[in-house]
């Protein structure tokens, strides 16, 4: 500002500017001020106007930008596009994978996308996996239960046709009866028969018929002196009608062909009878024919 053209006609001393800044500068400076802020909100309204227009041209997160997302990431993307009165337009699928735009329905709706996976086939490859693995177990425990079968079968089989040593050697005078009813002398009456008597003198030697161990020495009020001897498979003998136990003990070991007593006449119920042995064989604690063991005498007459 030239202070000599505003007052030209006078001296212009230091006193006089700083007087006339002491009555005017306050309006200068008010001046200089308005104008600044009125330029500045020109440029900014400007600056707004065009941004604007720029963004209403082009959408928020355009089907390029979900595109390269989906392929950065290789699986389901959701997107929340702002509410605008209209539809929700779904997005570009890539991959073979969809881009889901879901609008809100209420305002009190979570801003939260919510993911609805498309199902995998994975699962089910693993399922099926497992039950034939399954069923595969299965059937190995059916070929493993009917092997144990077979060798108990074979067992079973191999054990009938095991042939005991003779406890003592003399006819049959009385048959193994349990099917069936056969009459007792002593008794005078029909009845069952557990065993077979074969018929020997008293005092004649009775033998173990196979390898075992003494389980019982008793003197039953039936069949009298007994010993019972325990062998292999759930086998057992029992050897009656004894003059005395004394030979032998409980759990002493047996040999075949060992002495383990003499035939007598202790048995009550067969008192009746000529002197014989009374011999049973026992599987699993149940009487069973002594002749599926035994090379009895009646066998070879016939």
């Amino acid at each position: 500002m030239d202070f000599k053209k505003m007052f030209p006609d006078k001296k212009i001393s230091q006193k006089k500017v700083l007087d006339f800044l002491d009555k005017k500068g306050f309006y200068i400076v008010l001046v200089l001020c308005i104008t600044v802020i009125g330029a500045t909100a020109a440029l900014i309204t400007a600056h707004n106007v065009r941004s604007s227009k720029d963004i209403g041209e082009e959408d928020i997160i355009s089907p390029d930008m979900a595109s390269s997302i989906i392929n950065e990431n290789a699986s389901n993307s959701t997107y929340l596009l702002p509410q605008d009165g209209s539809d929700a337009e779904s997005a570009t699928e890539t991959s073979g994978e969809a881009i889901e735009v879901i609008k809100p329905s209420s305002p009190a709706a979570s801003p939260k996308a919510e993911e609805s996976p498309k199902p995998s086939a994975k699962p089910q490859k693993a399922e099926t996996q497992s039950k034939t693995e399954a069923q595969g177990e299965k059937v190995e425990a059916v070929k493993t239960a009917e092997k144990s079968a077979s060798k108990s079968e074979g067992k079973t089989e191999s054990n009938k046709n095991v042939t005991f040593a003779m406890p003592v050697f003399g006819e049959v005078t009385f048959e193994y009866a349990m099917d069936r009813l056969v009459y007792s002398k002593t008794l005078d009456e029909w009845r069952a028969h557990s065993g077979v008597d074969l018929r020997a003198d008293r005092g004649t030697p009775v033998k173990v018929v196979a390898d075992g161990v003494v389980t019982e020495v008793k003197n039953d009020p039936r069949f009298g002196v007994t010993i019972i001897v325990e062998h292999e498979n759930g086998i057992k003998t029992l050897y009656a009608n004894l003059a005395s136990g004394d030979m032998v003990t409980p759990n002493q070991k047996v040999k075949q062909g060992e002495i383990i007593g003499s035939v007598g006449n202790t048995a009550i119920i067969e008192s009746a009878e000529p002197a014989h042995l009374h011999f049973e064989v026992l599987k699993d604690n149940k009487p069973v024919d002594p002749k599926s063991y035994l090379q009895l005498p009646s066998d070879d007459k016939k």
